[in-house]
């Protein structure tokens, strides 16, 4: 049934709007709960603080959608596209994501509490402040681990980020510098699952990876994670994690691929 409310929103509890085109609709505040909206075009449609209570969204296209203070507590959302979507302070708890596509989607301040998260991708994805507790199904994709090997790329000179690297142990800065211009702080790794590229961090990846998105850096070095390291791979990571410190083992020019380890060893 279809009605509207006092406050004229639109309430559609129970409806079946399976495969429905609301492309760009204008469903903020709307009473969704129960509706089945499975396989609905949804794309940039204003769901801001719509009640979709135990919605069926299987497949649907949320991609863009606003669905900022949505209720989406225990809504069917597997294999729906989500890409792009605006769900800052959603409620999702125990929402079935299965397989959902979330890439570059806001879940910042989002409920995730018990949600089934198995096979989502959460590439890119904002998870500030995401309350995770008991989400099933977490997948991280690189799988660091310690004594592993993997890949760095920087800057003329082996800088990076304001940091003279070098070959061998490089770590996080403690205390000030000797030089009167520059203030140091003792710098705390940034652990925080959540926060896509935290800071402060060594970040590293695949050499792959590192070659498609920093083509213009001159060198690349082959690192690895030595004993008692912190490391932080965000669930939302797009390919890259990062370490309180990280072991470099031999630099590579990128554009030669000559092996110019010596120019960077001290000592």
């Amino acid at each position: 049934m279809i009605i509207k409310n006092m406050y004229g929103k639109v309430i559609f509890d129970g409806a079946d709007l399976s495969g429905a085109n609301l492309y760009r609709a204008d469903l903020s505040g709307a009473d969704l709960s129960g509706a089945n909206l499975t396989g609905a075009d949804l794309s940039r449609a204003d769901l801001s603080g719509a009640n979709l209570y135990r919605a069926d969204l299987s497949g649907a296209d949320l991609s863009g959608a606003n669905l900022y203070r949505a209720d989406l507590s225990r809504a069917d959302l597997s294999g729906a596209n989500l890409s792009g979507a605006n769900l800052y302070r959603a409620d999702l708890l125990r929402a079935n994501l299965y397989r959902a596509y979330l890439s570059g989607a806001d879940l910042s301040g989002a409920n995730l509490t018990g949600a089934n998260l198995t096979g989502a991708n959460l590439t890119g994805a904002n998870l500030t402040g995401a309350n995770l507790s008991g989400a099933k199904g977490l997948v991280k994709i690189i799988g660091v681990e310690i004594g592993n090997y993997y890949w760095k790329r920087f800057n003329k000179g082996l800088n990076n980020n304001g940091y003279q690297f070098k070959v061998g142990l490089n770590k996080l800065r403690k205390g000030k510098p000797n030089t009167k211009n520059t203030k140091y702080y003792t710098e705390k790794f940034a652990d925080d699952e959540r926060i896509l590229c935290s800071y402060p961090g060594f970040h590293f990846a695949s050499r792959s990876w590192c070659a498609i998105h920093y083509s213009n850096r001159p060198l690349e070095a082959k690192i690895r994670i030595p004993e008692g390291a912190k490391i932080n791979e965000p669930w939302a990571s797009d390919g890259k994690a990062s370490a309180d410190m990280i072991e470099i083992l031999q630099v590579f020019d990128t554009k030669t691929g000559e092996d110019v380890t010596n120019l960077f060893k001290i000592g």
